[in-house]
């Protein structure tokens, strides 16, 4: 048997297989991606969101952009109180526990032209808003008693009065502190039995004695007769009509919130329904009226609004 010689493959003939071999891995992996392509997916990866999702960050903007540009009902207002209207307002309760931080800008009696409003400095700051009712008090007090022998001893500083006592709702700027002008011509401290008119009529037009002798144990200031505050003329005359003093009407308007029926009160021919209104946790609050609505907002600077709403013939449902 003859014998044939061995064959070895030489390297050229290697390489071609190799590319071989490659090339037809290549064309079996192609061939099976066409073949057998899977549904694709949005998946999160570690470092990052597929193409096209969403973070969360962007869905809650995206929402909460939504939810702000929202606009109310065409046939209501929305009135948005911040934490801080809780500190501005003729009805808010200034105290120890209860500093003023309001942010009003006040006014003085440089431009007043009543002859009857005898402030002892021009330059005594009050709140612009109660010189009008304080003006027709003062001269409906001098016909009353035949001359004004009234001085508006002191305002938001009780710096070189006549009185030493430290009243915490001088700061605020609704209130004001009176002396007697006597026939010399004398300032000298307002006693009551010198003079009731004022205590008993300050009220008509806004007005109340802050510290009464009988409310010594809620306010926790002595009987202050010569220390008038503003609270308004519907709000005075319901303290008056019920003996509270602004401790007392505060908390009891905590039983008309809104959602209720309100306390309701006519004056004049005007019907007027009050609510209290409790700030959220942030100190806002926000509530709709109907279109038009009169109405007026005081804080109580205890975390609440006052609303005052004048009413038409028909009740008004919150």
């Amino acid at each position: 048997m003859a014998n044939h010689p061995k064959r070895h493959l030489s390297f050229a003939g290697f390489v071609a297989c190799l590319i071989l071999l490659i090339f037809g891995i290549y064309a079996f992996d192609t061939i099976s991606r066409i073949l057998w392509t899977p549904t694709e997916e949005n998946i999160v990866g570690v470092d990052g969101f597929a193409p096209g999702a969403k973070s969360d960050k962007e869905r809650i903007e995206e929402n909460t952009t939504e939810e702000e540009t929202t606009e109310p009902p065409s046939n209501v207002d929305l009135i948005q109180l911040s934490a801080a209207d809780q500190a501005n307002g003729p009805l808010i309760l200034v105290d120890q526990a209860h500093p003023y931080t309001g942010s009003q800008t006040f006014s003085d009696f440089s431009a007043n032209t009543n002859q009857n409003i005898q402030p002892r400095e021009p330059s005594l700051a009050i709140q612009r808003e109660i010189l009008e009712p304080m003006g027709a008090l003062f001269s409906d007090y001098a016909s009353a008693m035949g001359w004004s022998n009234l001085q508006i001893d002191s305002t938001t500083d009780a710096s070189m009065s006549l009185y030493s006592n430290a009243l915490p709702d001088r700061a605020c700027g609704y209130g004001f502190d009176i002396g007697l002008i006597t026939s010399t011509g004398e300032v000298v401290p307002y006693i009551q039995k010198d003079n009731e008119w004022m205590t008993a009529n300050s009220w008509e037009y806004g007005f109340i004695v802050r510290y009464p002798a009988d409310k010594t144990e809620v306010t926790g200031v002595a009987y202050a007769p010569h220390h008038f505050r503003y609270v308004g003329k519907l709000h005075a005359a319901i303290m008056h009509e019920n003996a509270l003093c602004l401790e007392e009407y505060l908390d009891y308007l905590q039983n008309f919130t809104w959602g209720s029926d309100g306390l309701h009160y006519s004056d004049h021919g005007n019907n007027y329904t009050i609510y209290y209104i409790p700030a959220e946790d942030d100190g806002t609050a926000a509530i709709e009226l109907p279109k038009g609505s009169v109405y007026q907002v005081s804080g109580d600077n205890r975390g609440g609004f006052i609303l005052t709403v004048t009413e038409s013939s028909q009740q008004h449902e919150p």
